[in-house]
C-alpha cells in the first residue's frame, strides 16, 4: 500500500492494533458469536497471525470486500424485537482501524459544541456536566430523539456528507462499501421479521457495525451547524437529542426547528404527545438523559438513575439466579461469584455520575445476595436456616 491515507489506515501495525482492541472490549460470550463467514472472534484468534497476514495482503493487493451482515434478533421488553448485525471478524478489524484514523484526523470537524456521542475525547460524564450547567440557566427541557434513524439514513445523503468531511478520496470506495452492508438470511422467518421492523435493502445503516456511530455523527453534522448558528442550547448523543429553554413556547419552536432541519436530511422526529418519545418538561419535572433523569436536587440540577432503571437492571441480574439460565451461559459455582462482582462494578462504574450512585450500590448488592440465595436454595437444594454463621461467610452471603 502507498502511504496515501487508505494505506496510513490499513496499515500493519493499525489492523493489528485493531483487532487487539476488538478481541480485548469483547465479552467472553460474544466471543463465540458466528459472522456469515462462520468464523467467531475465537475461531479468529487461534490463528490471528495468518488470518492479519491475509487480511493485509487482499487490502494491499485491492482485493478486500465487506461480506454480507448475520442478523441476530434480540428481544425487546415490549415484546418486539431488536435487530443487531454482525459484520465478520475481518470487517470488524477493517472498520475498526477505519474509525480510529477518521476519529483522530477528523476529530474538530466532529467534535462541534453539542455533539457528544462516539467522539475521541468526550464522554457521557461530560455530557452530563454539560446537562447540568444548561439546565440551570435554561430548566424547560424538550427531548427527542430521531424515528428509527439508523434504518432510515439516505445512504447517497450520508456519502455526500461523508465526502464534504473526509477530503481523502483513496478512502471513499472503502467507506462506501461498508455503506453498502446488507444483511443476509437464509431463514425466510427471519427475512420476514426483519422486513417487519421496516430494514430496506438499499436504505440505512445497519446497527452493530463499528462504523455505524461515526456515520450517524458525519450525517447528523450539518443539523449540528445548524443548532449552533440559532443558539440552540443542545445536547446530541448520536440520535438522543435534548434542548434547554427558558419556556414552553421556546420548547415548541424548538420541536419545529427539528423537524425542518431532520426533513431536509430525509429524516423525522415523532410528534411531542403522550407516550411520545418526542416530550417537553417543565422545570420540576426529571427529564429523561442519556438513560438516565436529569432533575432538580437543592438549587440546582443533578443525573440520577431512575427507580425504573434500577428496576431493569435489578430483573437482569437476577436472571443468574436459576441453575438452567447458568448452564445456559455456560457460569459455574465456581466463577459466579466474580461475575456477578464484576456485573455489578460495571454497572456502577458506568453510573457514577448519579447523585444517588451509593443507593444503587446498596440495590445491586442486595440483589447479588438474592441470586446467591436462590441458587443455593432452589437449585442445590441447601436449606440455609440451618447452616453456620461460619458456612453463610463461606457461600459469601450476609447474616
Amino acid at each position: 500500500m502507498s502511504a496515501n491515507a487508505f494505506g496510513k489506515a490499513l496499515s500493519r501495525d493499525t489492523i493489528l492494533q485493531a483487532w487487539r482492541e476488538i478481541y480485548q472490549n469483547s465479552s467472553s460470550a460474544s466471543r463465540n458469536t458466528l459472522s456469515s463467514d462462520e468464523i467467531s472472534i475465537n475461531d479468529f484468534e487461534h490463528h490471528y497471525k495468518n488470518h492479519l497476514a491475509h487480511l493485509g495482503r487482499d487490502l494491499r493487493s485491492d482485493k478486500f470486500q465487506f461480506q454480507s451482515l448475520r442478523p441476530y434478533l434480540i428481544p425487546k421488553p415490549n415484546g418486539k424485537f431488536r435487530l443487531i448485525c454482525v459484520p465478520t471478524v475481518r470487517d470488524r478489524i477493517v472498520q475498526r482501524a477505519l474509525v480510529n484514523y477518521l476519529s483522530e484526523k477528523y476529530r474538530s470537524q466532529l467534535a462541534n459544541k453539542i455533539s457528544y456521542g462516539f467522539i475521541k475525547g468526550r464522554s457521557v460524564k461530560q455530557a452530563a456536566k454539560a446537562g447540568c450547567a444548561l439546565r440551570a440557566s435554561k430548566p424547560w427541557v424538550f427531548k427527542t430523539d430521531i424515528t428509527a434513524f439508523f434504518d432510515n439514513i439516505k445512504r447517497e445523503t450520508l456519502i455526500a456528507g461523508l465526502k464534504k468531511i473526509v477530503r481523502d478520496s483513496s478512502l471513499h470506495n472503502v467507506l462506501r462499501g461498508a455503506i453498502a452492508c446488507e444483511v443476509h438470511t437464509s431463514s425466510n422467518g427471519t427475512k420476514k421479521q426483519i422486513e417487519s421492523l421496516g430494514i430496506k435493502h438499499g436504505q440505512g445503516i445497519r446497527q452493530g457495525m463499528p462504523l455505524s456511530p461515526l456515520f450517524s455523527n458525519i450525517l447528523l453534522s450539518p443539523f449540528d451547524e445548524q443548532v449552533q448558528k440559532k443558539e440552540i442550547s443542545a445536547i446530541r448523543y448520536a440520535d438522543d437529542l435534548i434542548f434547554f429553554a427558558k419556556s414552553k413556547d421556546e420548547c415548541v419552536g424548538i420541536a419545529s426547528f427539528c423537524e425542518t432541519e431532520l426533513a431536509k436530511l430525509g429524516l423525522k422526529i415523532p410528534p411531542v404527545g403522550p407516550e411520545s418519545k418526542s416530550v417537553i418538561y417543565e422545570p420540576g419535572e426529571a427529564a429523561d438523559f442519556l438513560g438516565l433523569e436529569l432533575a432538580v436536587s437543592g438549587c440546582s440540577y443533578q443525573l440520577r438513575l431512575s427507580q425504573k432503571q434500577i428496576e431493569r437492571i435489578k430483573d437482569e441480574l437476577l436472571q443468574y439466579g436459576s441453575i438452567g439460565e447458568l448452564l445456559a451461559r455456560k457460569i459455574t459455582l465456581r466463577n459466579l461469584g466474580q461475575i456477578l462482582t464484576n456485573k455489578k462494578n460495571g454497572y456502577l462504574a458506568a453510573y457514577d455520575v448519579c447523585e444517588n450512585l451509593p443507593g444503587v450500590e446498596a440495590a445491586l448488592a442486595d440483589v447479588e445476595q438474592k441470586v446467591l440465595r436462590r441458587v443455593y436454595t432452589n437449585g442445590l437444594g441447601i436449606n440455609l436456616s440451618t447452616i453456620s454463621r461460619e458456612a453463610k461467610t463461606f457461600l459469601n452471603l450476609i447474616s
